[in-house]
Order: C-alpha cells, then structure tokens, then sequence
C-alpha cells in the first residue's frame, strides 16, 4: 500500500502515512477524495450563498422594496452550479473506479508473472490519473520485473542453443538483483528463475555425463542433482544411475573372470548402493556368490587332492625313490666278482649320498655274502641317472647279486 501523497509505502490497513502523516484511505475512497473535496466546497459556499438569500426574503417581508427577480435568479444559479457539481462529482468518481480497477487488474497480472500485461494497465490508468504517485510507483516495480523477466528468457533460450555460460551468467546477475526484493510481484519471477536454474544445472551435467567413466566420478555428479526437481532432473538422474549401473556390472565382471570375488562382489555393491533396484546388478551378485561357492568347494578338494598327493610323493621319496636296474656281475680269472649297476632317481625331488646294499648267490643259491656299492654321481635330480661298480672277492664260481637296500637323502 502507497502513500497518494509521497509514495511511500505502507503496511496493508495503516491509517496514516509513516513519513508524511497524510490520511490513507482504501479502495475507492483514496481516489474519490479529491472530487468529495470539491462537493464539499461546493456545499459550503451554496451555504453561504442561503444565507444571504434569507436575509433578502426577510429584508422583502419587513417592507423593503425591490424586484422578486432579484432572489428568484440566485435561486437559479445556485441549482445550476449544484447540478453541475454532482455530475463532476459523478464523473471523477467514475475515473477513480476505473483507475482502482485497472491497478487491481494491474496488481493479479503482476502476482501471476504477467508483467509486460501489467505495465501496459498501470500505462492506461495513469493516463486518466497522471498524477497519481502510486501508480507511478507500482509501474517501476512492474516494468522492472518485466525487464528481469525477458533477461530469464533470453537466459532460458540460450540454454537450448547450448550457451551454458552465457546463460549461468545472466541466470547469476538476475539473482542478484531479485535477491534483496520482498515485494509480492516478485515472487512469480523468483519461482521462474528457479526453474530455469534447475535446467541449467541439470544441462551442465549432461553435457559432462560422456566424459565420466568411472562410478566414483558419476557418483559426484548425482549428487549435484539429486536434490533437484522436476521432470528433467529426474530424467538425468535416471541416466546417472543407470550408468553407474552398467559401470559397476563391467567392473565386477572383470573381477570375476580373475576369481577376485571380493572385488567383484564389492564392484556389484557398489552400483546397488546408488541403483538397489536394478535387477542386472542383484541377479549377477547372485551368480558371483554361486561361483564363490563353487570355486571355494573345487579349491578345497584340489587342496585335499594336493594334501593327498604330496603325501604320496612323499612316500614314494622316501620308500621308493629309486629303481635299481642292469644289475651285472662278471667274474674275472682271479675268481673275484665285479658289480655294476644303474639307479634311477624316482622322487619328485633331488636325493644324495645314495647307497646300495647288494646280497650274492652262487649259481645254486646258495648265499655268499653282501657288499655295498656308492652310487655316482653323488647328487641326482628327479628323473636322472647314476650307476655304481664294486668288486667281491674270493668266489671263484660264476654268481649273481641282488639289492638288498638302497639308502639316500631328500634334498
């Protein structure tokens, strides 16, 4: 509410003028005041001019002479004026309910954001009211709205064209200048520019959503919109998650193939964290458990069937390390036996200091007597071969020899 003398303004229903002191009057009564100003002086001098008509009828009926014309025309006169101010009256009036209307209408354009139709109300109610300051007033309000209304949309149609920051930057002045404004007019523009932020920001990070291939990096992204409404922000938060989604499956499927379960059940997680109802994700972090299981269950028979294994290896490098073969006993004219032989290393490991215990029988069987033999060379690797010669002396009759014992050391 507008002070009509100085324009300033006033709480809705206040009496008097903060800084002038001037009356305030509502509605129709504030315009109507200077026309009811104009009847009452109207009516006071029609006072006056009756009082000095009863003098002229008293100074006739005391006697005086003088013509009846001359309180008749008077008369005349008086209801002539008096005619004449309640159809001024009547016409001001009519203006003042025009005005009243148009800044009414003026005012629930304004209120709807309709502010280029406001301006040109205000435009045609000061035209019947020139002088009228609030008017005035509630004009640059309106026309500063407007204004600050086609810098948005010029901001808005920028961001179709991809002008990103050109926009932002209007978008950033005309918050500035909206910032400190209470005035109601204001808050349809205020709720404009709002919305286009969202469209701004929403924009902003889909023109960087190709850019981002990590989740970590898109997850920064959702929440910069994640608090934003409307239906584009839904739309790019959708895109978001779902690519976050699709990350995270690429990710863990890697693992996977690496039987990195840990990873990849933590890969899958991870997406569900941001996507819990992407059934992709939760039916592969299924198939990895599955697969954990099964790979836990295989590795521990494989470990059982190692256990098993190496036990049996190592029985055979320690029972059954070597196979002694081409046992040759030849005797010379002396009537002694010389021995050869060759040892194989059986073991899965390297064996040394290998011995062989021979027993000799003659061509009867009868025993004769056991010798021992060295194996060279010293060290053998699995699958190699040494061979060792003794002599047995004093036998003078052909025999044979056959292993007793073989002794050696794992390595």
């Amino acid at each position: 509410m507008y002070c009509h003398e100085c324009g300033t303004k006033n709480t809705a229903g206040t009496a008097i003028c903060i800084r002038c002191g001037t009356k305030l009057h509502l509605g129709e009564e504030a315009l109507s005041e200077p026309a009811g100003g104009e009847i009452a002086a109207g009516l006071e001098r029609r006072t006056a001019r009756g009082v000095q008509t009863g003098k002229t009828a008293a100074n006739l009926q005391s006697g005086q002479t003088g013509s009846v014309f001359a309180w008749v025309i008077p008369l005349l006169l008086l209801g002539v004026v008096g005619l004449g101010l309640g159809l001024y009256y009547k016409y001001e009036a009519g203006i003042n309910r025009q005005v009243l209307a148009l800044q009414q209408q003026a005012e629930a354009e304004a209120l709807e954001g309709r502010y280029g139709a406001a301006v040109e109300l205000l435009d045609t109610a000061a035209g019947k009211r020139p002088r009228y300051q609030a008017l005035a007033l509630d004009r640059e309000i309106a026309a500063e709205a407007a204004e600050l209304q086609q810098q948005l949309a010029a901001a808005a149609e920028g961001l179709k064209t991809q002008q990103l920051q050109t926009s932002e930057a209007a978008m950033k002045a005309i918050t500035q200048a909206v910032a400190g404004r209470q005035e109601p007019v204001f808050a349809a523009l205020q709720k404009e520019l709002a919305t286009s932020q969202v469209k701004l920001a929403v924009m902003k990070v889909k023109s960087e959503l190709d850019k981002l291939n990590t989740v970590d990096a898109l997850a920064v992204k959702l929440g910069a919109v994640v608090n934003l409404e409307g239906e584009e922000a839904e739309a790019v938060k959708k895109q978001i998650i779902s690519k976050l989604a699709g990350l995270s499956y690429t990710a863990a499927e890697k693992l996977l193939k690496l039987k990195d379960f840990a990873g990849a059940l933590q890969a899958v997680d991870k997406g569900l964290s941001y996507a819990p109802e992407d059934e992709q994700l939760s039916a592969y972090r299924k198939r990895i458990q599955s697969e954990k299981l099964a790979f836990e269950q295989a590795e521990q028979e494989r470990i059982e069937r190692a256990q098993q294994q190496a036990a049996e290896e190592d029985l055979t490098n320690r029972t059954a390390a070597v196979d002694v073969t081409g046992i040759q006993v030849i005797l010379d004219e002396y009537g002694d036996l010389e021995i050869r032989g060759t040892v194989n290393n059986k073991a899965t490991r390297p064996i040394y200091s290998i011995d062989v215990s021979l027993g000799i029988y003659n061509e009867s069987g009868s025993y004769l007597g056991e010798t021992y033999a060295s194996v060279y060379p010293y060290r053998l690797e699995p699958g190699e071969s040494g061979e060792f010669t003794v002599s047995y002396y004093g036998v003078y009759e052909e025999a044979q020899a056959s292993v007793v014992n073989v002794t050696w050391y794992l390595e």
